[in-house]
C-alpha cells in the first residue's frame, strides 16, 4: 500500500472516543448514526487450498469448504438439526435471522461457515442433497457472496421468508440459484434440474403474478436477477426489473416499504442492479429517483448500507443514479454539466472509512465514476488532452489529490490501487464495475493482466460467472484497438511489464475506439457488473 499512501490522502474526521477499538454495542448506544460493521478480516478463502490460518483457528463448522469441494454429506450440510420429518420442531428463519443479527453486531468475522437449518413446508418432498441441501447452501453461502460485509438486514435472507408460500416461485428460484453456484464452485456442469427449476419459477411467477404477496413477488424478481448474473453478466435485465417495479406500483409504490425493513433492503438491491445495468446500456434506470431518495431517508442505523451491500459509499449512490440518467441523453449534456458531475464525485465524502482497504475501495469507485463521466458524458466534447489538467476541487474533505487528465490516467490509477488490495479481500471483489471500465482502457500487458487475473480469480472464488462477462467486455474493446502499445517520453523502449510511475509522461495512447462506441446505447440486452 506504499504507492497508495503516496498518491492519496484520506481524511478521517472521527474523535478518539469513536474509534473501532470500542465494542460495536457501545458504539451503537453512544453514536447517533452508527456505522455498520466494517471487518478487515472479511475475505474469501480459496477452499481448494489448505490455509495455515484455518489450521491454527479451526471453526466450528466447515459448510462452505465442504460444499465447495463436494465432500459434505446431506446431514453435514444442515448440521445437527437436520430436517428428517415434518413433525420435528425446528427454529424459524425469523429467529435464526435475529440470532445472526446479534452475532453480526459483536463479531467482525464473516458468516460463510455458519450452517443454518431451513424448515420446509410439510408438503414438500424432502430429498437430502437436493432441496434442503440447496436451501442451506443458499442461506450460508450465496447470501453472503455479493456483500461487502454482513449486514443486519440481508436482502437474500429476506427472500427465504417466502419459501413456505403455496405459490413456490421463490422456493424454485432459490434452489436453482444455489445449485448453479454449487456446480460452478465444484467445476461441474450444472444439471438440467437448474434450468427446469428456473423455468418453473418463471412460469409460476408469470401465471400467479396477481396472487403473489408483495414480499414473494419482489423476492422472486431479485432471485431471478441473481440467477441470471450467476451465469452471465449479459442479459435482458429490464424484464425482471420492470416486473418488480410494476408489482410495487400496483400495490402502493415505495410507501409499502416504510414499515418493512426486509422489503427496503431488497428494493435497494434491485435499484442497485437497475442503475448498474443502466450505466452500461445508457438507457436510463427503470426505478424512479424518488424511490432511492425515500429509501435513503428511511435507512436506519445498523440495518443496511450501500457500502455493506455493494461496496459503494452511500453518499455516492444518488450521484451514480444521476450519471445513469444523464448518460441516456448525452446530447443534452453540456461541458458545464460534465464538469459539475466530476466536481460532485470528487467532493463526495468518505470520511467514515477508517479501514484502509475500505478507503482504497472507495477511491476506486470514485475514479471509476470519473472514468465513466469521461467516456459516457463527453459525446461531442473536446477530449481531455495531456496538456489539460483537471485538478481536484478546493475542498479540504476531498480524498483525491491528483491531476486527472485522460481516461487512461484514471484507468491506470484504478488498476494500480486494486492490485495493491489483498487478492482474497472482499473489498477487492466489490470493485467489479470500476475494473471493467478501467480494464477496457488498459493498453499495457501489465495492466491488462491485472484485470484478467482479477476476473479469473473472483470467478473461481465466488462461483459467479458474471466476472467472465467482464472479460468479454474488456476483450471486445481490446480487439477493436489492436495490441495497445504505450509510448513513454522517458522510456521509449521500456518493457511493458516494468513498473513505471503510473501513467506518467504518456505521449500517445492506442485506445481510439472507446467502449461506448463498441457497445450500443439503449438496447434491452446489456451488461450488468454490479
Amino acid at each position: 500500500m506504499q504507492r497508495l499512501s503516496r498518491r492519496w490522502s484520506v481524511r478521517v474526521e472521527r474523535p478518539r472516543s469513536e474509534s473501532t477499538s470500542k465494542k460495536p454495542q457501545k458504539q451503537s448506544s453512544s453514536i447517533k448514526s452508527s456505522p455498520l460493521p466494517q471487518p478487515s478480516t472479511f475475505v474469501f478463502v480459496d477452499e481448494s487450498e489448505p490455509s495455515e490460518r484455518s489450521k491454527k483457528r479451526p471453526r466450528k463448522n466447515s459448510t462452505f469448504s465442504d460444499l465447495s469441494n463436494g465432500n459434505a454429506s446431506p446431514r453435514d450440510t444442515v448440521g445437527r438439526g437436520s430436517i428428517s420429518s415434518a413433525s420435528e420442531t425446528v427454529s424459524s428463519p425469523v429467529s435464526d435471522s435475529s440470532q445472526n443479527r446479534k452475532t453480526i453486531a459483536t463479531t467482525p468475522e464473516p458468516c460463510f461457515s455458519q450452517s443454518m437449518v431451513i424448515p420446509l413446508s410439510p408438503h414438500i418432498r424432502r430429498r437430502p442433497g437436493d432441496l434442503e441441501h440447496a436451501l442451506s447452501f443458499y442461506h450460508s453461502t450465496f447470501s453472503y457472496t455479493t456483500l461487502t460485509f454482513p449486514v443486519s438486514v440481508n436482502p437474500w435472507h429476506a427472500a427465504l421468508n417466502s419459501i413456505h408460500d403455496d405459490i413456490p416461485c421463490v422456493r424454485y428460484a432459490a434452489i436453482a440459484l444455489a445449485q448453479r453456484q454449487q456446480a460452478h464452485l465444484r467445476h461441474k456442469r450444472e444439471g438440467l434440474a437448474v434450468l427446469d427449476l428456473k423455468a418453473k419459477a418463471l412460469s409460476i411467477f408469470a401465471t400467479h403474478l396477481g396472487d403473489l404477496s408483495i414480499e414473494s413477488g419482489v423476492s422472486t424478481s431479485l432471485l431471478l436477477v441473481a440467477l441470471d448474473f450467476a451465469m452471465s453478466g449479459f442479459d435482458n435485465w429490464a424484464i425482471h426489473l420492470r416486473g418488480a417495479f410494476q408489482i410495487l406500483e400496483s400495490n402502493g409504490g415505495i410507501r409499502l416499504a416504510e414499515s418493512r425493513q426486509n422489503l427496503r433492503s431488497q428494493i435497494v438491491m434491485l435499484i442497485w442492479y437497475d442503475v448498474n445495468a443502466a450505466l452500461l446500456s445508457r438507457r436510463g434506470p427503470i426505478f424512479p429517483r424518488y424511490y432511492l431518495e425515500t429509501l435513503m431517508i428511511w435507512q436506519r442505523d445498523m440495518e443496511w448500507s450501500i457500502l455493506g451491500l455493494n461496496g459503494l459509499p452511500d453518499r455516492m449512490f444518488l450521484d451514480m443514479y444521476d450519471l445513469a440518467v444523464t448518460a441516456a441523453q448525452p446530447e443534452c449534456c453540456t461541458p458545464e454539466m460534465t464538469t459539475a458531475f466530476e466536481a460532485r464525485i470528487l467532493n463526495s465524502e468518505t470520511k467514515d472509512q477508517e479501514n484502509t482497504q475500505i478507503a482504497s475501495m472507495s477511491i476506486v469507485w470514485k475514479l471509476g465514476l470519473l472514468l465513466y463521466c469521461r467516456r459516457a458524458l463527453s459525446s461531442g466534447l473536446a477530449p481531455h488532452s495531456d496538456d489539460t489538467t483537471t485538478s481536484t476541487p478546493d475542498n479540504a474533505d476531498s480524498p483525491l489529490h491528483i491531476d486527472l487528465r485522460t481516461p487512461h490516467t484514471l484507468a491506470c490509477e484504478i488498476l494500480n490501487i486494486v492490485a495493491d488490495l489483498p487478492p482474497d479481500s472482499n473489498f477487492q471483489k466489490q470493485c467489479l464495475l470500476p475494473i471493467a471500465l478501467a480494464g477496457a482502457e488498459a493498453t499495457s500487458r501489465r495492466h491488462r493482466r491485472i484485470a484478467e487475473d482479477y476476473c479469473d480469480r473472483w470467478k473461481e472464488r465466488t462461483g459467479m460467472w458474471i466476472f467472465d462477462s467482464v472479460m468479454t467486455f474488456m476483450r471486445g474493446v481490446w480487439a477493436r484497438n489492436g495490441s495497445g502499445v504505450i509510448v513513454l517520453e522517458s522510456q521509449d523502449h521500456a518493457d511493458e511489464d516494468s513498473v513505471v510511475s503510473p501513467c506518467a509522461n504518456i505521449r500517445s495512447l492506442s485506445i481510439t475506439v472507446p467502449w461506448t462506441e463498441i457497445y450500443p446505447r439503449g438496447v434491452e440486452y446489456g451488461f450488468l457488473f454490479g
